[in-house]
């Protein structure tokens, strides 16, 4: 694992809710990116930066719950089945992916790939790249906290192209367990998922389905990934260096 970079992904998509521009720009230079720009919609939030090795990455916001944006919150309980190319998506997650990708695709040079990361609605849009560039275009893929809005057969058809997504799955979190009750929408990617499981560092390497769920909303908070993603990093680079 290359926690260092599963932390940075992690900062990005927490840096991803902040709405004003210059607020945006300044956090992703704390983490040593440059910032091309940043997306924002009803029901959308990404921005587009650059590493100091030149590469792009997109990161896209989850529900911006506490800024009060009603359409992100419809996004997250609207489950109705979309077809898509390879499968089956919620509507919600789907809807208006277009536009945002567009606009990434229209900042960068062709054949850019990108490297996406995202929290909660966004992680489960990070699900969604294949459907918007191929696979010579797809680089790291960090997933935090994804709730349950794409089908098996969705997973089945963008397992190639999903492998090498890095998902991660807090304690109990309850969002991360959404929807509750619903056959068409219980399935996870096929790759491995990093399941945390303490403050002190201790994770699990399962498969998606072997993730419990649970009903502890406390565990979705992005920041709690965060502290728990730096501790494990920070004993990974304590072992390495002892």
């Amino acid at each position: 694992m290359d926690w260092a970079a599963i932390v940075t992904a992690a900062k990005r998509a927490n840096a991803a809710y902040i709405e004003n521009d210059d607020a945006s720009a300044a956090a992703f230079a704390a983490l040593g990116d440059t910032w091309i720009g940043q997306f924002q919609d009803r029901s959308h939030q990404a921005v587009l930066s650059t590493d100091a090795t030149g590469a792009v990455h997109l990161s896209i916001s989850g529900t911006r719950a506490s800024q009060g944006a009603l359409e992100d919150i419809l996004a997250d309980v609207s489950l109705r089945p979309l077809a898509v190319k390879g499968g089956s998506v919620t509507t919600g997650v789907y809807d208006g992916m277009q536009n945002v990708w567009d606009w990434a695709l229209g900042k960068v040079p062709h054949g850019t790939a990108f490297n996406v990361a995202g929290h909660s609605l966004g992680a489960s849009r990070t699900h969604l790249t294949p459907l918007f560039v191929p696979a010579a275009q797809i680089g790291a893929l960090h997933s935090f906290a994804a709730p349950k809005f794409l089908a098996a057969d969705y997973y089945r058809t963008y397992s190639a192209e999903l492998a090498a997504m890095v998902c991660v799955v807090n304690g109990e979190d309850g969002w991360c367990s959404w929807p509750w009750v619903d056959p068409r929408w219980q399935a996870r990617p096929l790759a491995q998922h990093i399941w945390l499981q303490s403050d002190a560092g201790a994770f699990t390497v399962i498969e998606g389905s072997q993730w419990p769920g649970g009903w502890k909303f406390s565990d979705h908070d992005i920041d709690h990934y965060e502290s728990r993603l730096e501790k494990i990093a920070s004993m990974a680079s304590h072992s390495v260096t002892s």
